[in-house]
Formats: C-alpha cells, structure tokens, sequence
C-alpha cells in the first residue's frame, strides 16, 4: 500500500494529515480503477478497498476518513451502472454485484462504526491517564512540601524548648517584666501549633478519622480566622446547621477549609470592597461552604486549573489551593472556582456521614 510504503520509508513518522488523505485517495481511485478493468463490483478482490479504510479511519481526522468512505461507496456504485444489462448471464452477474457492492457497504460502515468507538474509548482512556498523571504530579509535588514542613517542624522543635528553658529562667529572675509575660503567650501558640502539627502528622500516618458537628466545625472556623485574620470583614451565614449532622475526616480539614478562606480575604483586602461573604448550607446532598469576596478576573485556563496545579504567586493562588483540593478530594468532596462579574465564588462541597444520628 502507498501509505504503509510512506510510513515505512518515514521509518514510522506518521506524515501530514493532508498528506497522508492524498495517499489513500489515489490508492482508493486507483485499486477501484484496476478492480473496474477486471470483473468491476464481482471482482472478490474489491476486500482489498477495506484496508485503506480502516488506514484512514485509523490515522485520519473523522472529517476525512467519512470523505474517504463515501467516495469508495461511490465508486463502488459507478462500477455497478457501467456493466452491460442484457442477457440472462449478464443480468446473473448484475444481481451478483448488486450483492457484492451491497456487503461492501455494510462492511464499511460496520468497520467506520467499530474503529470510531474504539477511537472514542482510546480517547477517554489517554484522557484518564493524563488525568491520573497530573494528579499523580501535584501528589508527588504535596509529598516533597509535605516532608519539607516536617522536618521544618523537627528543626524547630529543639530551639523552642532552648527558649523555653530561657523563658523559665527569666520568669524566675524577673517576675515583673510585662513584655516577658506577652512574650510567654506568643510562644504558647508556637509550642500548640507544634502539638497541633504532630496530632495531624499521626492522623494522616495512622489514618484516623474523626466525626465532625457541622456546627462545631463551623465554630471553630469561626475562632481561628477571628485569630489568624482579626483585620478581616467576614459575613458569616448558616442555614440549617445542626448537631446531627456529621463530617468524617481527620484533622486536616480544618486548616484546609480555613486556608481557602484566608486566600479570599488576602484577596479582598486587594480590592475595593474588603467582605467576605461566607455561607454554610446542608442539603440532600452534603454540606456546602461557599465563599465570595471582590477579586480580579483570572482567564479562563486559569480558573479550570485552580487547585490542581502550582500558579504563579503573583495571582493570589497557588499552594493554598491545592493543598485545599487535595484535602478535600480525599475525603470524598469537591471545590470549585467560578468568577462572575468581578466576584469570585468559591465552593466546597463536603459528603455527610451516613452514619448521623
């Protein structure tokens, strides 16, 4: 076959689209043309015509592979008017091609079907691969800042208790001095983040799960941004919250949602109206947090790739987002992006427990 031929001579290279429709045209015109001479639609070797449809159908656009089929149906038929109708064996020999003809084009669009469905099925797979190979990228991405925090948080642990020990002695010494006493507390909250960051750590690494009060957990959003972020104008709004209603996840949770809350307000107080409006909700179908804050606009390929990609740090987003994502896909949940009319909406949804009381 020409095709085959090229390819070969390309050493496999597949050739141009353009290129490689002309090839099988002139095959097609010029097997039909040879078949025509000899015996035309009776002749049995016109199977031969399947071969550069599958080729195309294969290796071609479907624009041009169905252009390729219906001029070997045509010039199937064309054979078929050209034979000579009179006479009892030439009238035998009609009917016969009418047959042949007739199963070639059967055959032809059976082969158009199956190569499409198997094309569509080949296509769904390479797009569930490269699905699974940037979620395996951003996996193996949180794993290497997974372990940076960790040994981070080992490093640090020494010289906290040096200070510490350096605390106690100057509260022995000196008993009155205010600013050693605000300095005690702000050093309690390094030493309950560290404790905090190790009940995380031997959660994820013994997989335990805890139930959460979807009311509780809304509280206790509550309390760590009025900490983290006092200077922020947050709306708070629940409906149909109650204390029968649960959560299972371990305790990255909470500072999974709490991030993606802090990455509204970081970009609301770059705007000119500074609320953020945070609503809770219970359906049917889970629980909802939805977050809307004034932001700059972000393109569109952008937006689609919020949570599951590493961003420029210049656009507000970046590993806050994706540790948000990953977090809550691993609990069976969703988060979503959409901005609409310089108001960026962010949701995530969250499954209740089936075992609520």
């Amino acid at each position: 076959m020409l095709l085959l031929i090229a390819m070969a001579f390309k050493r496999q290279l597949r050739l141009n689209p353009w290129l490689m429709l002309i090839l099988l045209t002139l095959e097609v015109i010029g097997i039909n043309i040879l078949i025509a001479l000899n015996g035309a639609a009776s002749n049995p070797y016109n199977a031969v015509l399947l071969v550069p449809l599958v080729l195309a159908f294969m290796l071609l656009p479907l624009a041009h592979a169905g252009g390729l089929l219906l001029l070997s149906i045509i010039a199937q038929i064309i054979q078929v008017l050209l034979l000579p109708e009179q006479g009892h064996h030439q009238g035998m020999m009609q009917a016969h091609s009418y047959a042949m003809v007739g199963s070639f084009i059967l055959t032809s669009l059976l082969i158009a079907i199956v190569v499409c469905y198997f094309h569509y099925q080949i296509a769904n797979r390479d797009g569930t691969l490269q699905k699974l190979r940037e979620r395996q990228l951003r996996d193996e991405q949180l794993l290497a800042i997974g372990t940076a925090a960790a040994q981070l948080t080992h490093d640090v642990a020494t010289p906290a208790q040096s200070i510490r020990l350096l605390l106690e002695e100057g509260e022995e010494q000196q008993r009155s001095q205010e600013w050693l006493h605000a300095l005690d507390l702000q050093f309690q909250r390094i030493e309950q983040q560290l404790r905090n960051w190790r009940e995380v750590a031997d959660d994820v690494r013994e997989q335990r799960l805890h139930r959460y009060k979807v009311n509780e957990l809304t509280h206790s959003l509550r309390q760590l941004l009025q900490i983290s972020r006092p200077e922020a104008e947050i709306h708070w709004q629940s409906q149909h919250e109650d204390a029968l209603h649960f959560i299972l996840a371990d305790r990255t949770l909470l500072p999974a949602l709490t991030s993606v809350i802090i990455n509204a307000c970081e970009a609301a107080l770059k705007s000119t109206c500074k609320r953020v409006l945070v609503n809770t909700r219970i359906s049917r179908m889970g629980w909802y947090l939805q977050i809307d804050n004034q932001g700059k606009s972000l393109p569109a390929d952008t937006l689609a790739s919020l949570g599951s990609q590493f961003l420029p740090s210049h656009q507000g987003h970046g590993i806050g987002a994706v540790l948000t994502n990953a977090t809550i896909e691993k609990f069976s949940g969703e988060v979503n992006w959409q901005y609409n009319e310089g108001t960026m909406t962010t949701t995530v949804y969250l499954p209740l427990d089936s075992g609520y009381a």
